[in-house]
């Protein structure tokens, strides 16, 4: 009897705990990382915390695999250190060698990770293999190097190691015709070369006012691709960069301090199209025929301008400023404009050569990764880079006593 009694008592207890769980309240289930959502067609990627959680799974190595110039002394005409200035783009071909497109030469260069210059792409002149002054460089299928001649003249084309297999003329009449009207004027160069021969370009309105003294402005811009039958693909009307009206002559010095603008990035394959207006985390991706396909956006709070970040802008632009500049109107039109109290949402970002994109949007942190679907991975510790492809970053630096440049290429582990 003694024995039931106690396996009776059991019973209960256990009936007991199970009916105490059973009232308890279930845990909180976690909160999503990303919120995706058809909009008319158009997907809408709200990214709450990153698909990595609180570590990056991708690095970067802290020293660079190689330098490329940042030296002042010139040993020999082909010399880094003479030729790497002005930089206006890089890339990496497969096996490793360096293009670079030097503004300050004029020209394209093609160089081993040891520094060693493997050769010179190209010459001034007009005809075959010739560019009047380069504008952008390209690497496409099978290492072709595309060279693209400024304005709307035309693209040559070069084999790995620099030795000229074609070229393509544009036809300038047409792209002008085809893109003015009465009220927008015609754009006045390529701002991105896509691989299929396409290009994306700016466009304006005629006779837009200029701001008055105090007034911070930013002119509408149209981003249009051009394909390589010149038909157009409208990727809609943007904000360009910030300017405030001043009293003195325009165009001494019309930007106020941490402007926002919008910036424009392609990449991917098939190719897309990302375009933001810089003044919140919201960035548009659209197909190549102009068609939206998804809105990103990123919870995050705006950053607020410090006293010392603004003395220190300032102090920047002084020493980077043309002659003459009118600093006192400055001041004065800058007191009278709306206050600059946050920085601005996106200060840069690029498509690298796997489709994924990289966004910028603090000069503290390191960029935010989003893959080819817009979903936020993390954050990756290192400075903007120009060119990113499966293995390494390329970034431009240069020698803080002497400011020669340099092209520094770290190790990429994605881990």
């Amino acid at each position: 009897m003694l024995f039931r009694t106690r396996i009776f008592s059991r019973i209960l207890a256990a009936l007991a705990v199970a009916a105490a769980a059973c009232d308890s309240p279930p845990p909180e289930p976690e909160a999503p990382r990303v919120t995706v959502r058809d909009s008319a067609g158009i997907r809408i990627v709200e990214n709450h915390a990153p698909e990595w959680g609180d570590s990056a799974l991708w690095s970067v190595d802290p020293e660079p695999e190689f330098v490329i110039g940042g030296s002042n002394v010139v040993e020999s005409p082909d010399d880094p250190s003479h030729l790497i200035w002005g930089i206006q783009g890089v890339a990496r071909l497969s096996d490793g060698n360096i293009l670079v497109h030097s503004g300050g030469e004029e020209a394209v260069f093609l160089f081993e990770p040891s520094g060693e210059l493997v050769t010179r792409i190209g010459r001034k002149g007009q005809g075959p293999g010739e560019f009047v002054r380069p504008q952008h460089i390209q690497v496409l299928p099978g290492d072709t190097i595309a060279v693209w001649d400024y304005g709307f003249t035309r693209v040559n084309y070069f084999d790995s190691m620099g030795t000229f297999i074609g070229a393509r003329r544009l036809d300038v009449a047409t792209v002008l015709d085809k893109t003015r009207t009465a009220t927008e004027y015609s754009p006045e160069s390529i701002d991105i070369p896509l691989p299929d021969g396409s290009f994306v370009v700016q466009r304006g309105l005629r006779d837009y006012p200029l701001p008055q003294p105090g007034e911070i402005q930013r002119r509408p811009v149209e981003y249009l691709r051009i394909d390589t039958a010149y038909a157009l693909h409208s990727f809609g009307w943007w904000r360009w960069d910030e300017i405030i009206g001043m009293s003195s002559k325009w165009g001494s010095y019309p930007w106020p301090p941490f402007a926002r603008r919008s910036i424009v990035a392609a990449g991917g394959n098939p190719p897309s199209v990302y375009i933001t207006d810089g003044d919140r985390v919201e960035i548009h991706q659209f197909a190549a025929d102009g068609a939206l396909k998804r809105i990103l956006r990123r919870d995050a709070a705006p950053v607020p301008i410090t006293s010392e970040e603004l003395a220190q802008w300032k102090a920047r632009a002084a020493e980077v400023s043309r002659p003459g500049v009118d600093w006192a109107d400055w001041e004065r039109s800058l007191a009278a404009a709306p206050p600059r109290e946050f920085h601005p949402a996106i200060l840069w970002f690029l498509v690298d050569t796997e489709g994924y994109l990289w966004v910028w949007e603090s000069v503290t942190e390191g960029p935010r990764v989003y893959d080819p679907d817009g979903r936020w991975l993390g954050i990756v510790d290192t400075p903007p880079g120009v060119w990113i492809d499966e293995e390494m970053i390329l970034m431009l630096g240069s020698d803080p006593d002497t400011d020669v440049q340099r092209i520094e290429g770290y190790r990429l582990r994605r881990d």
